[in-house]
Order: C-alpha cells, then structure tokens, then sequence
C-alpha cells in the first residue's frame, strides 16, 4: 500500500478527467446503487426481529461485483471502531474503499471481511488529520466518489480540536479542492444543544461536543453553494457493541431533540448508504440524528434511559420529525438539507 508521501509524487489527473467525474459518477450511482443496495443492507421487519451474525449484517453472502469505473469511498479514522465498521460494510457492499489510518497499517480481515473478493477491494493509507498538509489530504482524495470522516479524538491520535474540528475542516477543505462528491460525517446526538445533560457529561472530555459543533457549522459555511460537492452529517444516539439490527429498526430525527442507542454497525450501514448516494439528492447537504426506534427519547430523558437499556413507551416523545423505511430510500426519503450555512451550535455555556 502507499502512503501519502508516496501518493504525493503521482502526477495530477488531468483537469478534464476530474471536471467530468462528477456527472460520470451521477450516472454510475444512479445505474448500479439500487441493484446492490438492498441486497448488501441489513434489514430486519421490527425491532424485536432476530439479529443476524455481524459478518451476514453487512452484506449477502456473496460479496456483489464492483461497477468497472466504480469511484472508492475513503474512510477517515478507519481503525475506530466505527470506522472500520464503514470499511467491512463498504467492501462487502462490493466498494472500492480506502481505509486510512494515522500508521497507514489495516487488516481488512480483523475488520471483519471474511470474504476474500471483499477484502481485495480494501486498500490502506497514512492519514493523520492532526498532521497532514493540504496537499497531502488533496492527493489522498483525488478521485474519490466519496468519504467518510468518522475520526475522532484521542489520547494517541490528538485532541477534539486538532481531530473533530481543526481536522474534518481540513479534510472537508481537501474533498472541496479534490471535487469529491460527498462528504459523510459522523458526529454525535445532542452535540447542538449545550444546556442537554449528555452534551454537558460528555463535553467534559476535553470540550469534545464543542468542538464537533464548531467542525460541524464550518463544514455548512464551507459548502454554501458548493455545485456537484455536497454533505451528510450523521448524529448517532449512544453508540452499542451490539450486533447490526437493519434498516428498518432505525429511525431517523431532524432538529437535534430526540436520541436512543444504537449499534455502531448500523451506524456504518448509514454512513455508507449515504455515501453511495453522492451525485444524487438524497440526504444532500442533511443532518440528522439515528438511534433504534425502540429507543428514541427526549434528550433530557435519554442519557438515564441509555444507561438502563431502557425502551420507548406509548408515553414517549414525538418531535414530529421522525422518519422510518423498511429500506435505506424509504428511511432517507423526505430528509430536509440545512439552511445554507447557517450554524446549528445552540446557547449554552460550554467549554
């Protein structure tokens, strides 16, 4: 595998190859990403139905054949336990993917592709985005379909500054110089309101929540009227080692109000949904909140709830923003794209 050092001396793509990725992808996407996606895409009928192995949640049983021009999706943060998640389910899905970690080193088959036509779409390279330079990161994106930013902070890999905010804008910098089509964000539930009690517990960490909010709103200024480049940014409710419950045992949110639990291989499938999505306008420019339907709670309810497995009753709170699917165009239908830069960090003190 290559580093970006290495990726540094490859010459450039030609202006016209990167000036007709964009539409070229559009066309791919639209002809290739229903024929694959429901059968890669766990789904389960309710939330009580039973949880399939995580190496059948990520895909069918054998691994679909790549589109020949299929654009790769790169995974930022690929050695977390969400990222590498992305990876699996990417690859099993029959995507070209890049893992990038801050070593350059992955194993696809610890992440869990047991298929060997999987494993060999999974390529590796050195990221750190606490270190890297523009150049760099532009070169390590040339190309790309998509990305998705799931890294965050650290004891070894930096602070939420340097990773959840300095980090992601420099890489929401590169996908825009690079043209990347759609760039993909994990973030976190509640992170827009600082007086809810799981941003105050959880900003203690280092001032964590500030920072995803800040990288958050300068992603939206930074892709105001951004032709062909677009975002997705994912608030997952309290993240599970559980095994992937499907599409249909997710609900999705807008406004920041509502959150539950949910498995970080459902996140995954999220993230990586929506990244085959670029070139298209589902979830275009959208933020939203996922979390088990089961599960879902106000925020001043949900940090207790979360801690007692608790589930939702006939009492729960409705925000009226609520979407459900049996299948990830039902589930992504209808999600409203923000208000064109405008920042969502909410009042509040916060660190």
């Amino acid at each position: 595998m290559t580093s970006l050092a290495a990726g540094a001396r490859l010459a450039p793509v030609r202006a016209v190859a990167r000036s007709s990725r964009a539409s070229s992808l559009r066309s791919a996407r639209v002809h290739t990403r229903r024929a694959a996606a429901e059968d890669a895409a766990p789904v389960a009928s309710d939330a009580d139905a039973p949880e399939a192995p995580a190496s059948e949640a990520a895909a069918s049983s054998a691994t679909p054949p790549s589109p020949p021009d299929a654009p790769r999706v790169v995974v930022i943060g690929a050695s977390g336990k969400t990222g590498r998640r992305c990876v699996s389910y990417a690859a099993s899905k029959g995507l070209p993917v890049v893992a990038c970690t801050r070593s350059g080193a992955f194993s696809a088959r610890d992440a869990g592709v047991a298929d060997a036509s999987a494993a060999a779409l999974v390529a590796s390279e050195r990221c750190d985005v606490s270190k890297a330079s523009a150049a760099e990161l532009a070169t390590l994106l040339d190309g790309a379909g998509s990305c998705i930013f799931a890294a965050s902070a650290s004891p070894s890999g930096g602070s939420p500054w340097e990773v959840d905010k300095a980090g992601l804008v420099a890489v929401a910098r590169a996908c825009l110089v690079a043209k990347v089509p759609r760039l993909v964000i994990v973030s976190s539930g509640s992170v827009s309101k600082p007086l809810s009690p799981i941003y105050a517990f959880l900003n203690l960490f280092g001032g964590i929540m500030r920072a995803k909010i800040e990288g958050e709103d300068a992603v939206r200024a930074l892709y105001f009227d951004r032709e062909g480049c677009d975002y997705v940014v994912v608030r997952p409710g309290g993240l599970t080692e559980d095994e992937p419950r499907g599409v249909a045992a997710i609900e999705l949110n807008q406004g920041d109000d509502k959150s539950g639990r949910i498995a970080r291989a459902d996140v995954a499938a999220i993230c990586v949904e929506a990244a085959e999505r670029a070139g298209t306008p589902v979830a275009a420019d959208a933020t939203f909140e996922c979390y088990w339907a089961d599960t879902g709670k106000s925020l001043g309810e949900v940090g207790l709830s979360n801690a007692l497995g608790g589930t939702t009753d006939e009492k729960a709170y409705a925000s009226g923003r609520e979407r459900r699917g049996n299948t990830w165009d039902e589930l992504f239908e209808g999600l409203d794209a923000d208000a064109p830069g405008v920042s969502q960090q909410g009042w509040g003190p916060s660190l």
